[in-house]
């Protein structure tokens, strides 16, 4: 375990960051970021709609809600930390802002017929509602008889921010879901940042909840900026060859020089459903990965494309995920989830053993469950340490080099992502490289 000599203040400061959403990396430090803390959406699953609403199991919501605010206060020691809740609030701040926001839900929806219930309510009982569901009509005999229950499923999904947008310096991409079920998470992420006064990006380079495309579904599990020319995005269930080729030529566009994507092919499993269920990037020279699929003689087939600022690529498969980033100037050492053991590496995966969350180069957050992934972070040279002698003030996570912060979130992992998921970075510093 090394620390730093040195304060705790000096080692906070950062370069500056003007814009109120600037991202260049995967590892900068983290400066805001966007949460949700898990509430009554949670309890209107049943075990007759976990897969409906993509859930393995029912999670109870008093212990996912403690194991939430125990990593909003492991976050509130680096970042600013902004509840999706409030800023939906923030953002509704006129009558006009308001029928905006279900004008777009009613049409998406297609539930025009609500349209005048809600914008009678107020913005905490709309909030309230568009997250906790819209429990279904039940003035006539056919919608009486109805199964359905809800015009507007609850969205249990919702604490997983991460998936409803990026950012790409100092411009957005709003996810386009690749199911119905989280489309209106992609709808609200897109209205924070067309109305919150704060969070106003130079571009919104891609709208997925209002430009449906045909063949285009992008999610943010599925986007790494590992550099601002060096992007590497998974082609999943949840995130099509269509997205990667539209989000690719819009970035390009944007730069003066090429952008470099690397396309890795994930398989079509329960446990893959996104690329950082696979891969992080934790440091400079890091990153954790699943060796079965980035490492192993069976490992995903990757594609280079390298998008110039009008749109002219140049394509082809590469070796490996590695090899490639190698090959492209940025070689990272693999840090093995589950140690590498057939057996364990399995396990910790499906409990998003590679699902880290950068908050500076070598400082990380991940779950405590995944002892072995743990392990072979501290035999890379990380210290390990649980929150609670930063959450009490005992330590300060400034004085360590490399550093895994191990959150508790065995129930919140049964939703099925980990701490990068629940995560949504609006601002990170300029990372020096």
């Amino acid at each position: 375990m090394r620390r730093i000599p040195g304060s705790a203040s000096r080692l906070r400061q950062r370069v500056p960051v003007t814009e109120a959403v600037f991202a260049d990396s995967e590892i900068g430090p983290l400066e805001s970021v966007i949460v949700h803390t898990p509430g009554i959406e949670i309890e209107a699953m049943t075990p007759t709609t976990l897969a409906e609403v993509l859930y393995n199991d029912i999670v109870p919501l008093g212990v996912v809600a403690e194991e939430h605010a125990r990593l909003k206060g492991v976050l509130s020691l680096f970042a600013e930390v902004l509840e999706l809740k409030d800023l939906l609030r923030e953002s509704l701040s006129s009558s006009e802002v308001a029928a905006d926001l279900v004008d777009r839900i009613v049409r998406s929806f297609g539930i025009e017929g609500r349209r005048g219930e809600l914008l009678a309510l107020g913005r905490d009982e709309l909030i309230r509602l568009l997250i906790g569901g819209l429990p279904a009509r039940r003035d006539s005999l056919a919608r009486f008889l109805d199964p359905k229950e809800f015009d507007l499923n609850p969205l249990p999904n919702l604490y997983f921010t991460r998936d409803g947008a990026m950012v790409y310096r100092n411009s957005v991409l709003i996810g386009a879901m690749a199911h119905e079920v989280r489309q209106l998470e992609a709808l609200l992420a897109g209205f924070i940042f067309r109305y919150h006064p704060r969070l106003r990006p130079s571009g919104l380079l891609f709208d997925g909840a209002s430009e449906r495309i045909a063949g285009v579904t992008l999610e943010g599990g599925d986007f790494q900026l590992l550099k601002e020319d060096l992007l590497v995005m998974g082609l999943s269930d949840r995130t099509t060859s269509g997205a990667i080729d539209l989000i690719a030529e819009r970035i390009a566009a944007t730069r003066d020089s090429p952008l470099r994507v690397f396309a890795v092919l994930l398989p079509s499993e329960r446990a893959t459903i996104h690329l950082d269920m696979i891969f992080t990037m934790v440091d400079r020279d890091r990153a954790v990965v699943y060796a079965p699929h980035i490492l192993g003689k069976d490992r995903r087939p990757v594609v280079r494309m390298d998008v110039d600022p009008q749109g002219r690529r140049s394509i082809r498969r590469v070796d490996g995920l590695l090899e490639g980033l190698a090959e492209a100037g940025l070689a990272l050492e693999p840090i093995l989830c589950g140690m590498g053991d057939p057996l364990l590496e399995q396990r910790e995966q499906w409990l998003s053993g590679t699902n880290f969350l950068a908050v500076a180069p070598g400082k990380i957050l991940g779950y405590s469950c995944n002892p072995a992934t743990l392990e072979a972070l501290d035999r890379a040279g990380f210290a390990i340490c649980g929150a609670e002698g930063f959450l009490s003030g005992r330590e300060s996570p400034f004085t360590y080099e490399r550093l895994v912060i191990a959150v508790d979130g065995i129930e919140l992992a049964r939703g099925g992502g980990g701490v990068r998921c629940m995560t949504m970075p609006v601002r990170r510093a300029p990372l020096a490289w």
